[in-house]
């Protein structure tokens, strides 16, 4: 109980709202690296993630929003393990979505055999989301996972006191796990205004699930359809 307390007030103390608003949407896009991902997998996750901000759908909408958006990748695996993989970068026009998708392509895993400490990974998502460069109209945590939290504390409380924060929580999730990683994202992890899991069969699927996904993300009517 008592660390659970530490990681809300962290929660609390970098939940705030800014009151200036210099583009639409910030984004943390927080990808699970714990062991159940292996080598092969991971490569399909990175390449896919490539694929979908390039796709033109997304790069056509993005070049449309007024001061386009910011963005940011994270890595995550056990309790203690996050890193910030790319940083803060605005993204506006297909150039500047190149240059990121470069960035972050040429970083390297952080971890290997790691556990899965879903809500440490909130806890920092919330805290990148802090260091933002620029405010944002809409703050959107995008986790990826393909199996539920065995490390670091309870999940939901933590997710909660994000999302009451005015933060959106989104997942990707990779289904085929047992426990069933669908239904443990949907319950336990998500929430906020127009909060949604998107469900790739696998991960070969994983471009395709990270496509529709941004572009439900980064246009909120989208996101109530199902």
């Amino acid at each position: 109980m008592r660390a659970l307390a530490k990681v809300l007030a962290l929660v609390g103390a970098f939940g705030g709202a800014t009151d200036l608003q210099a583009c639409e949407v910030a984004l943390v896009v927080a990808l699970d690296v714990s062991r159940s991902v292996d080598k092969f997998e991971y490569l399909q996750m990175r390449d896919g993630i490539a694929e979908a901000f390039l796709h033109r759908d997304v790069v056509e909408l993005i070049s449309f929003m007024p001061g386009g958006i910011q963005a940011t990748i994270t890595q995550w695996g056990g309790e203690g393990q996050q890193r910030q993989a790319v940083g803060w970068t605005r993204l506006t026009d297909q150039s500047s979505i190149l240059r990121f998708v470069e960035r972050f392509v040429a970083s390297e895993r952080g971890f290997w055999m790691a556990d899965t400490a879903i809500a440490e990974a909130l806890v920092h998502a919330n805290l990148t989301l802090s260091t933002a460069p620029k405010a944002c109209r809409r703050r959107v945590i995008d986790i990826s996972g393909d199996g539920i939290a065995n490390a670091g504390p309870d999940v939901p409380p933590i997710a909660r006191a994000i999302t009451n924060k005015g933060v959106t929580i989104n997942a990707l999730v990779i289904a085929g796990a047992k426990p069933d990683p669908v239904s443990y994202f949907l319950h336990g992890v998500i929430g906020g205004p127009g909060a949604f899991v998107e469900i790739a069969g696998s991960y070969r699927d994983y471009s395709n699930a990270m496509k529709r996904k941004l572009m439900r993300e980064l246009t909120p009517a989208l996101a109530e359809i199902d």
